[in-house]
């Protein structure tokens, strides 16, 4: 049975990873954050081997990495919000890039074999000319945020590793990927959010920012699927565009789930919500990707959406 490491378990990715690579037949360690809640793995806590562990407690790390010598290493704990992140730059930096150095370089002191994932993003492709629409993996990067610096440095380190120390990383760009357990501090999740708290309240006022931009939605139990494609089918040092390719309007999105609320709600927008700096357009062209791994999204939008406001109404109840 092969082992699988995954850092960042408890979070929204990392438990629906957990989740797939357990219908894979791995063993799975999980390190979460010491301070961080488990509720999002609760229900194969039994079937796993979590570890509080903080990445930036180097010693920690290496004991816990030569006692489990893992074959796969799927990289996904990081603060992982672009606007939370120009709150606190300097944790955003430091939890993301010293975390994922001291993972690398304990990997590299005990001359690991894993496969390993670095997970990037597409916010370090920020505020694209649409001239470079779709996004492809040679189009320049210029982050916008605190939290696309943090992702272009992670991005590089991989590279960094695989070329000097030989370790097996292949690095990849998801880009958005929402579904059940995610954070309320991202679009979609906040929108259901919001839904399931008026059809508690028999209808109301969603407040809302900017519903002209225009991204690209895979659901995250399609992208682990990817995730797991990756190490197995990919080629160390590479990086790789992962999404539908297939851009859809904030506004057009909204509708969706305005369409699935069980109330009349009506739409408000709070211009304070609107960022001074943001990136208007962003979706990519997944075909390198989809080439080497035959990978394609199955679950459709509606159906994610529809998850998504269960999911918020469950919380509620």
């Amino acid at each position: 049975m092969k082992k699988a490491l995954i850092t960042g378990i408890a979070g929204f990715a990392g438990s629906h990873l957990a989740e797939y690579l357990l219908s894979k037949n791995f063993e799975i360690f999980g390190f979460y954050h010491p301070g961080h809640s488990t509720q999002n793995v609760a229900g194969i806590k039994d079937n796993i081997k979590l570890i509080d562990c903080d990445l930036l407690n180097q010693s920690r790390l290496r004991r816990e990495l030569r006692l489990i010598r893992p074959d796969y290493v799927f990289h996904l704990a990081a603060f992982s919000s672009p606007a939370a992140s120009f709150q606190n730059p300097r944790q955003t930096l430091e939890n993301n890039i010293f975390g994922q150095l001291n993972l690398l370089e304990a990997l590299a002191k005990s001359k690991s074999k894993a496969k390993i994932l670095v997970v990037g993003s597409a916010d370090e492709y920020g505020d694209i000319d649409p001239k470079y629409l779709p996004a492809k993996e040679v189009t320049p990067l210029s982050p916008i945020s605190p939290y696309a610096v943090s992702k272009v440095a992670q991005d590089m380190l991989g590279l960094q590793f695989f070329l000097h120390h030989k370790l097996q990383i292949v690095r990849v760009r998801p880009f958005n990927h929402i579904g059940p357990r995610q954070s309320a501090s991202f679009v979609v999740s906040a929108f259901a959010a919001q839904i399931a708290e008026m059809e508690s309240k028999g209808g109301q006022t969603i407040i809302v920012g900017d519903l002209s931009k225009v991204r690209e939605f895979t659901d995250a139990r399609d992208m682990v699927k990817a995730y797991l494609l990756a190490l197995e089918k990919c080629l160390p040092g590479e990086v790789y565009n992962i999404g539908t390719g297939i851009p859809v309007k904030i506004a057009d999105l909204l509708e969706m789930l305005l369409s699935l609320a069980r109330v009349r709600i009506t739409v408000k927008v709070d211009k304070s919500r609107i960022p001074p700096v943001d990136i208007k357009m962003i979706y990519c062209d997944p075909s390198k990707f989809q080439k080497a791994t035959s990978w394609k999204p199955r679950i459709p939008l509606l159906k994610t959406l529809s998850d998504t406001i269960e999911y918020e109404r469950k919380k509620l109840r």
